[in-house]
């Protein structure tokens, strides 16, 4: 525990010295946000939240722990995707390019490392679904749909950053009680507390005082490295918890990201398209502030989080836990296809006293 402590607290005073040097440079170098038809923030704001976080977990995984057990291929592989992402973020690199590029590094540390899903568990109640030599190519495809979950998800101040927290704060309960994980809980206190700077400069929480937004590069490292986090802890020897925990942890990000691109399928759209139909968009469309928008569902990601983590304790059956997933989903499709009705209905009921 005290190597946890040690590289958690330098993590995040490296991602924090990282803020007041990367500001400067990404003005320079046009790695800034500006508002447009889809973003109505104000002014032009430095992208390199994700990349301070980035830098405090691998400096001080560099200088104070191992490298073995695939760590240094996930630092190689994320920093050719932060890489990648930078240059996304300053300029606009198309979607297959980035697609491309995070399926190579999905692949590479997947076989690199030697480390991938062995089974989905006992998801509906017939035994185990084992999935043998599928086992790398079904972890390549989950390491590049959270990827871009945590990407998509990122629209107002606080919300990515609130979610990574929670998944990486619940990992760790879960990594703490098991005797196995000792460097998986340690590497996931020390991306945890490298977040909170991001975090206080997004929420614009004191000293800092002007806002930072993670960006795509930090988004899409986010999203690696808990999935990557989420495989280690399903793995068959040893695991740290059943793999439809993991489905709970990252419950909002993942429900948002696929009930989003179903509809833009539906509707014979590019599953990429962005467009204002997340499920930040439809909370301020409703009346909400961003604030709190970010509060509501923050609260929400814990309920599922807390309910993946009772169902681990309580060992409730894999197939009941994956069962109630899939209505919540359903419950959140469905609401995503009527949701006009919905906010009419909302505006009619609670409207004025809102107000």
């Amino acid at each position: 525990m005290e190597a946890a402590s040690f590289t958690g607290l330098l993590s995040g005073f490296i991602a924090f010295v990282f803020l007041f040097v990367l500001k400067p440079l990404a003005v320079r170098i046009d790695l800034l946000d500006r508002p447009d038809h889809r973003k109505r923030h104000s002014g032009a704001v430095p992208l390199v939240g994700g990349l301070s976080a980035f830098f405090g977990l691998c400096i001080a995984w560099l200088l104070a722990m191992p490298l073995s057990d695939g760590y240094g291929l996930f630092l190689v592989c994320a920093s050719l995707l932060v890489l990648m992402g930078a240059v996304d973020d300053a300029c606009h690199l198309p979607p297959s390019f980035r697609l491309g590029t995070q399926v190579v590094l999905g692949a590479a540390l997947t076989f690199g490392s030697g480390i991938s899903l062995d089974s989905f568990g006992n998801l509906f109640g017939f035994g185990g679904i084992e999935l043998g030599a599928l086992g790398p190519f079904v972890t390549i495809a989950a390491i590049i749909g959270a990827t871009n979950a945590f990407n998509m998800v990122d629209g107002i101040d606080g919300l990515s950053g609130s979610l990574s927290l929670i998944a990486l704060l619940s990992l760790c309960f879960l990594f703490s009680g098991s005797g196995n994980f000792p460097l998986e809980l340690v590497f996931t206190l020390t991306l945890a507390v490298a977040l909170l700077p991001y975090l206080m400069a997004n929420l614009l929480i004191p000293p800092f005082k002007r806002k930072i937004f993670m960006g795509d590069a930090g988004a899409m490292f986010i999203g690696f490295a808990v999935v990557w986090l989420l495989v280690h802890g399903t793995h068959i020897e040893g695991r740290a918890f059943r793999p439809v925990t993991a489905l709970w942890l990252i419950a909002i990000p993942l429900m948002d990201m696929v009930a989003i691109m179903v509809r833009r399928a539906r509707k014979g759209q590019s599953v990429m398209k962005p467009d204002r139909n997340h499920l930040h968009h439809i909370f301020m469309r409703a009346g909400f502030s961003g604030r709190e928008a970010l509060l509501l569902i923050t609260v929400i990601a814990l309920l599922f989080a807390a309910i993946g983590l009772l169902g681990e304790i309580l060992l409730i059956p894999e197939w009941i836990m994956f069962a109630a997933f899939i209505g919540f989903f359903a419950l959140y499709d469905w609401a995503l296809s009527h949701i006009w009705r919905l906010l009419v209905l909302y505006r009619r009921l609670f409207g004025a006293s809102h107000r």
